[in-house]
């Protein structure tokens, strides 16, 4: 979505490894303190215990634990202190970017799913900025969408799949034609994709691209359901590498509470708009931001209920390595929101111009003990992305996730699958995706020039529990 930075990368918390491993550094600092002060058979004794050290260092434990990096820092600083020549520094076990295909798909024909039966209720991200509007001409002048930064890509490094040129089937298109909204539920229906999470813009009761929303809003003909996700980021010059430069500021004034609500009202009655257990779904999508978190919770819940709205469905989005108990006295549910705080120091990749470049399979192969071992506080549900690339919006420190393939996106989605039907009842059973149509992102299930429908098909595939090399090409 708009106005994403940057990510933390979050590693993964074994507590119960920690105490180990620091029994284990605290013992080896104190052989290796003893040696040094006594110049006791230092060079045998050297050797002997930097192996040691290393060994934990390079264990799968002391990789995936994310306390221990700042374990790691001392310890690497003694293995240096014994011999700065021979010790493996972190950075070294690094891969180069040379060492994988940037990116790796194929074209597809589209496919219709549609008679395919299934239990998995597929949410997708989308993003409303393919219109012009007022204050976008302002602040980048007239005529600015979506397009534009997806227009000027370039290819970075050889291999980089930029630029990304929308498939004829769709096109340039504009948001503020119906026809075009018409036409993405067709080929979301097509691909048994349950609804979208429209990104909802609101500052102190502005609001900015509400127009693709309302006119499918407005436009009863169109069935298929929604909700929607409250964008609440201030919104600053981060494609120019200004992200301090406010262009419109999130205030989270008290005075808010019952505005939002207000404003929000004719869209969560809908009939079409997403219910869990009843209740309109509002999603919000940097609860970190926001001062008071809690208490704005429990105001919007107590203003739908005086506005006759009824009880409301609240998500919070948090990392899933978490269990998400900074918001578990508030919210229904929690999200994760891939690129966000997935992927670990080791997925990183070396040898380009950005420090955030990661290693997708690698990511998709380390993290599915994680779910299995993922007991979060409240219901949570999981998401996926694509091959992340938002060089296109930023000049420097742009995030790439390099080795992007549709054998690992499909391995993603069925992981997730399996553990959302491990946990949820079949009414619950949603899994989201990042996005619909994050085009200056890298990451969209709408077809492209170059591939196709390869993304959507291989979505279609695993959440309709086909085989990937299933390709009943649409003639």
């Amino acid at each position: 979505m708009k106005d994403i930075n940057s990510f933390e990368v979050t590693s993964y918390d074994y507590r119960s490894k920690i105490l180990e491993l620091n029994k284990k550094i605290s013992l080896l600092e104190q052989k290796i303190k003893k040696i040094e002060n006594n110049n006791i058979c230092l060079e045998k004794s050297r050797e002997f215990y930097k192996n040691e050290l290393n060994n934990v260092l390079n264990s799968t434990s002391w990789k995936i634990t994310k306390p221990l990096r700042f374990i790691r820092k001392n310890a690497k600083t003694n293995s240096e202190n014994l011999d700065k020549k021979d010790v493996t520094s972190f950075n070294s076990i690094l891969k180069s970017y040379r060492d994988f295909p940037a990116y790796t798909s194929e074209y597809q024909k589209d496919i219709d799913f549609s008679k395919i039966k299934t239990d998995i209720k597929t949410l997708a991200f989308y993003l409303p900025q393919f219109h012009t509007f007022k204050e976008n001409d302002e602040w980048w002048g007239k005529g600015f969408t979506e397009w534009t930064n997806t227009k000027k890509a370039k290819p970075l490094f050889t291999g980089h799949y930029q630029p990304r040129i929308p498939h004829s089937d769709f096109g340039y298109y504009k948001l503020d034609n119906i026809n075009t909204i018409k036409k993405q539920v067709s080929l979301a229906k097509k691909h048994n994709i349950y609804g979208f999470i429209f990104y909802y813009y609101w500052f102190s009761g502005k609001r900015l691209m509400e127009k693709p929303i309302d006119l499918f809003l407005n436009d009863k003909s169109i069935d298929f359901p929604f909700c929607l996700c409250w964008a609440n980021e201030n919104w600053t010059r981060t494609w120019d590498g200004l992200e301090n430069d406010i262009l419109i500021k999130q205030n989270y004034s008290k005075g808010d509470y019952k505005k939002f609500i207000n404003d929000i009202k004719k869209y969560i009655i809908d009939e079409r708009y997403i219910r869990i257990d009843g209740k309109p779904v509002i999603l919000v999508y940097n609860p970190k931001e926001i001062p008071n978190f809690g208490e704005l919770v429990n105001e919007w819940r107590k203003y739908a209920l005086e506005e006759s709205i009824g009880e409301i469905y609240i998500l919070a989005k948090c990392d899933f390595s978490t269990s998400g108990e900074e918001y578990a006295d508030y919210v229904d549910a929690c999200f994760d929101f891939p690129p966000h705080g997935v992927g670990h120091p080791e997925t990183k990749l070396t040898g380009l111009s950005s420090e955030k470049i990661f290693n997708y399979e690698k990511i998709v192969n380390d993290i599915d003990h994680l779910y299995k071992e993922h007991f979060p506080l409240k219901p949570f549900y999981y998401s996926v992305t694509m091959g992340w690339d938002n060089s296109s919006r930023r000049k420097e420190g742009y995030t790439i996730y390099y080795n992007y393939n549709l054998v690992s996106f499909y391995k993603w989605l069925r992981m997730i699958i399996e553990e959302t039907r491990r946990r949820n009842n079949p009414d619950h059973r949603y899994i989201f995706v990042n996005a619909w149509n994050e085009w200056a992102e890298g990451t969209y299930l709408e077809p492209d020039e170059k591939y196709g429908y390869a993304n959507i098909n291989t979505l279609s595939k695993a959440i309709c529990d086909l085989p990937l090399n299933d390709n009943n090409e649409k003639k």
